[in-house]
């Protein structure tokens, strides 16, 4: 999932926040309750995160592995922040962890950069998702088991789409990238095309230089790749392989900074009904965006599509969407929706990546094919959820939780917060929603950091994407299923 890009934020580190909805004092959760431990965190996995620290964005990627039994014996890491250390590349790393009996779970990381505390909640022994939890930095994004037969170029060669957002460089306007390049089993770069939003500065459908040798192969499954158009430039990148049909970018570079995934393109067909978020910025400040797309298959966005927004605090919900689409032959196509909004669209195995090409707002996301039927029902068991977001409008907040939904909707667990650098852990978390048959859902997130109003949208019963729907706070979420 896209996380917000949050631009030119100064950490209000000393500053107790009331949070999104007010709210008294820090209430605490039961204690956590399932059969988790240690060793469910085993093996190598990539993780990133982005967010803000004191000198604005920041972002780290890397490589860890896991023993199983609390350490983290080795790493490696790329950090980018453009307004403190700049781009550091390929630092050794190691730490320790901790997994609580739900599933969330502490991990120190320790490198000559510093030393980096993450929360995470764990999804399945292969994904969790993760946030950053230090008084130096909030920050939000996800980590996945590294598959070890992928780390070579013959694996890797074939066509990739890819999803970026970030700054634009020392002055930290926002900016986001997406496109399709293929790669051939020697790391060369032989088509492709990219589409550009550096704060409302349009480059759309860019050719890729065709270049030899671009994409070193992976150790340790670990490389580099650069990506060079006319109208942008070279950009470098450092790369973790999690599968064959995945890799994760960070860009080393001074400016832009932008990190994010790309994945294997095997069809260009969109069709049926798709769930959806994006995130950005706009004139207005921060912006969200969500809904459900319902698409015949041959071009056009049915009229039974809508969409919910928060700009800046402005709120528009359920609002009805028509369109058409279209996807080229090179991978890339454009939508638009009620003759407005446009978006360069990528189909791939990770979803239908999405860029918005428009000058006012500067967004990107993902949109998920939808299955199965949606009652309160389709959402029972438990839950491992992630938020990021900003606060009225400067102060961002992460957050991991874990809850069990009862299939009639509503939802009990733990909450752990970051809020602005000041860190709470177990707060009791309920939640409560309305399912409707489109997996559209209205309801409220509720723990003592205040009463989030948000708007769901189920892909499936295993996964459910978010927003915040309140005047004073922009987020985005991730909720997605435990065993």
């Amino acid at each position: 999932m896209k996380r917000l890009t949050l631009v030119s934020i100064t950490l209000a580190l000393i500053v107790a926040l009331a949070g999104c909805g007010g709210g008294g004092g820090t209430t605490f959760g039961g204690p956590p309750a399932g059969g988790f431990t240690n060793a469910n965190f085993t093996g190598t996995y990539s993780f990133t995160v982005v967010g803000s620290n004191q000198g604005g964005f920041f972002t780290i990627a890397g490589s860890v592995t896991a023993n199983g039994s609390g350490t983290i014996t080795s790493g490696t890491v790329d950090i980018n922040s453009p307004g403190t250390v700049g781009a550091v590349a390929n630092v050794a790393a190691s730490g320790t962890y901790s997994v609580k009996a739900d599933g969330r779970a502490t991990a120190n990381l320790v490198t000559s950069s510093g030393t980096f505390n993450f929360d995470f909640v764990i999804l399945s022994a292969q994904r969790a998702l993760v946030s950053r939890f230090d008084g130096n930095a909030s920050a939000s994004g996800s980590l996945d088991l590294q598959t070890a037969s992928a780390f070579n170029l013959a694996t890797l060669a074939g066509t990739f789409a890819y999803n970026l957002s970030g700054v634009d460089g020392p002055v930290q306007n926002t900016e986001v990238s997406g496109g399709v390049f293929t790669v051939d089993a020697a790391g060369d770069i032989t088509a492709g095309v990219q589409d550009t939003n550096d704060n409302g500065g349009l480059s759309t459908n860019a050719a890729l230089t065709a270049t030899p040798l671009t994409m070193s192969a992976p150790v340790n499954g670990r490389g580099t790749l650069a990506i060079t158009t006319a109208a942008d430039g070279t950009r470098h990148f450092a790369y973790y392989v999690i599968s064959a049909n995945q890799i994760r970018l960070i860009e080393t570079d001074n400016g832009p900074v932008l990190t994010g995934d790309a994945f294997r393109q095997t069809s260009t067909t969109v069709s049926g009904s798709f769930a959806f978020t994006a995130s950005g910025t706009s004139t207005h400040g921060a912006f969200a965006v969500g809904g459900i797309l319902n698409t015949n298959g041959s071009g056009s966005i049915l009229s039974t599509s809508m969409a919910d927004s928060n700009n800046g605090g402005t709120l528009l919900t359920n609002v009805a969407l028509t369109g058409t689409y279209t996807v080229a032959a090179s991978g890339r196509g454009t939508m638009v929706l009620n003759g407005v909004t446009n978006f360069a669209i990528y189909p791939s195995s990770g979803g239908l990546q999405m860029v918005e090409i428009d000058a006012a707002t500067i967004t990107n996301g993902t949109a998920f094919q939808q299955s199965g039927t949606f009652t309160n029902g389709t959402i029972t068991g438990k839950y491992g959820a992630n938020t990021t977001g900003l606060i009225s409008p400067t102060v961002e907040f992460d957050d991991i939780a874990q809850f069990t939904a009862d299939g009639a909707g509503h939802y009990t667990g733990n909450l752990d917060l970051n809020d602005g650098g000041l860190l709470s852990v177990g707060l009791a978390l309920n939640g409560s929603y309305t399912l409707s048959a489109t997996g559209r859902a209205t309801g409220t997130m509720v723990s003592s950091f205040g009463t989030q109003n948000v708007i769901y949208y189920a892909v499936n019963g295993t996964h459910i994407l978010y927003i915040e729907i309140d005047t004073n706070t922009v987020a985005v979420g991730d909720i997605e299923q435990q065993p």
